[in-house]
């Protein structure tokens, strides 16, 4: 067999790692090619290229999947399945028709729910309790194809956008090889998912990083905890940017973004109840306690979150 897998994020490392476990190690893994990054603007690899030269595995790095010679170079591997998980690109019908057995996709949610690219973070922004994992047949659509197996994964009240996702990734580890099996015998089921209206998990926007003290004081810590560690939860604090990492609902009321310091505890008066804030890290600092931060920048209270 031929299998090819595409994929770029830690994410996808955890399902090469069920495929390596299973006995599906890929032929040749297809990622996204290097970018630069950070302060420095040194060149980065994806996680994925790492993790496959690691196991001897060959690397392509396409610009364009789908362009002409992209689908040409697919075509001449002859391969039986693709596998696809975390990839940040939409495949064609051209290359989607290449495997013989079609394609596969690994996406973090219980599908038809959070469709679309950011499902782990939106999953805790909109207060979900349970997500998951499913396999699915590739088609045409965003996501829309026949599932194939299932996985729900509990959201813990301490999870952020890491933890869970990092839980994710192990269940998909386990769900992928069997999955795979399923497709090689012919046993795979095919489910189609239900029409309807679903809620639509989009890409994250920068716009969606900055707090809004209008809102309520839970959404605001989903939000945190949704975007925690990176890219970060911000708000504008003595004309500087102040990252929120950790906070939590509190009862109490105040005027939207209104510092309050009570018992040693750090509030902001949002437009419904009190956020508590627990750890935050200033523009160009290193990430600390509430308590550090109020003894350290001398918080007072009746200061503006903005």
């Amino acid at each position: 067999m031929t299998l090819v897998f595409m994929g770029t994020s830690d994410f996808a490392c955890h399902c090469l790692a069920g495929l390596r476990d299973g006995g599906f190690m890929p032929d040749l893994v297809i990622t996204r090619p290097d970018r630069y990054a950070g302060r420095n603007r040194r060149l980065s690899s994806p996680p994925v290229k790492k993790w496959a030269l690691q196991h001897g595995v060959e690397v392509w790095q396409p610009e364009n999947i789908n362009s002409g010679a992209s689908v040409a170079r697919l075509e001449a591997l002859k391969p039986d399945l693709f596998v696809v998980a975390a990839y940040g690109k939409i495949l064609s019908p051209k290359v989607l028709a290449v495997p013989r057995l079609g394609a596969v996709n690994v996406h973090a949610s219980l599908l038809p729910d959070l469709r679309g690219a950011a499902p782990i973070e939106w999953a805790i922004i909109l207060g979900y309790t349970e997500t998951g994992i499913t396999t699915m047949f590739m088609d045409a659509g965003l996501d829309t194809g026949d599932i194939i197996l299932q996985q729900p994964v509990a959201i813990y009240p301490e999870d952020n956008g890491a933890t869970l996702r990092e839980r994710l990734g192990k269940a998909a580890q386990i769900l992928l090889p069997e999955t795979v099996r399923l497709v090689l015998d012919g046993k795979a089921p095919r489910i189609p998912q239900p029409p309807g209206e679903y809620t639509y998990a989009p890409a994250l926007s920068e716009g969606l990083e900055k707090i809004d003290w209008q809102k309520p004081a839970r959404d605001i810590a989903n939000l945190v905890r949704a975007l925690a560690p990176k890219p970060g939860c911000y708000c504008i604090f003595r004309q500087k940017r102040l990252k929120i990492l950790r906070a939590a609902l509190h009862s109490g009321q105040a005027s939207p973004g209104l510092a309050i310091i009570e018992n040693k505890k750090l509030l902001a008066g949002t437009g419904r109840d009190l956020l508590h804030l627990l750890e935050v890290q200033p523009e160009g600092k290193r990430p600390m306690s509430a308590q550090d931060f109020i003894n350290g920048y001398r918080l007072q209270e009746g200061e503006i979150f903005q």
